[in-house]
């Protein structure tokens, strides 16, 4: 009786081509992945962002003597851009791309007024000494006092990220959003449309010589989904 041929493969040979060919595939495939997710991990997972924000990274808005009493004004700051879908070191040797990026961003800026029964608003809390102020040097009391009091916002909406627009109806002014109609009071307080919550603020200082200061940081709250005012 002739004898059958045995399987050159054995059953440990099977499995060790399978692990190797699993091995291998794993390390075609871990890199473009990487290169093609790493941009969404670093906006959507670890929450950076396009603009650096480090302790030196404030940006000049304007001096306080500019922020009218009744109204907000809009500011417009450069921000640099270090884009996170992009290789700056390929930019560099191609010699396309040597000069910084940068971004212009409207700034709202206001007093914080008293908000009346019926959204209607009262009073003006901006502080009475600037009355007098002739762009001095101030105290720390009086930097206090105006930081407690000025309202520094994004014109991103919280909604989706239109800009906003400050619109006077009949005397009474709100920030409304064109795109989907969501609107805010002067002092960024949600009022109505679909946004999940009120304008963002910017963190913020004012120094002695009276001017404002902002970083690219926003009162956002940990493991809140909204719409991050990210990209400018």
């Amino acid at each position: 009786m002739a004898e059958l041929q045995k399987d050159p493969i054995t059953r440990k040979d099977f499995l060790s081509f399978g692990i190797l060919g699993t091995i291998t595939g794993a390390i075609l495939t871990i890199p473009p992945a990487a290169f093609i997710l790493g941009p969404v991990i670093k906006t959507d997972v670890l929450g950076q962002t396009d603009v650096p924000s480090g302790p030196d990274d404030w940006h000049e808005v304007g001096s306080i003597t500019e922020v009218p009493v009744e109204e907000p004004k809009v500011f417009v700051v450069d921000f640099p851009v270090n884009q996170i879908y992009g290789d700056r070191k390929i930019q560099e040797e191609s010699g396309l791309s040597t000069e910084e990026f940068v971004v212009e961003s409207a700034i709202w800026l206001s007093w914080q007024h008293e908000i009346l029964e019926g959204g209607e608003y009262g009073q003006s809390y901006r502080p009475a000494f600037l009355d007098d102020y002739d762009g001095g040097t101030l105290t720390q009391a009086q930097i206090e006092e105006i930081q407690g009091n000025l309202k520094v916002l994004s014109s991103s909406c919280a909604h989706l990220g239109c800009p906003v627009r400050w619109i006077v109806k009949e005397g009474a002014g709100e920030f409304l959003c064109p795109c989907h109609g969501g609107i805010y009071n002067i002092n960024g307080q949600y009022v109505g449309g679909p946004p999940p919550r009120g304008m963002y603020e910017y963190t913020y200082e004012v120094r002695e010589d009276g001017r404002i200061y902002v970083r690219h940081e926003f009162d956002i709250e940990e493991g809140l989904d909204v719409q991050k005012p990210y990209v400018i």
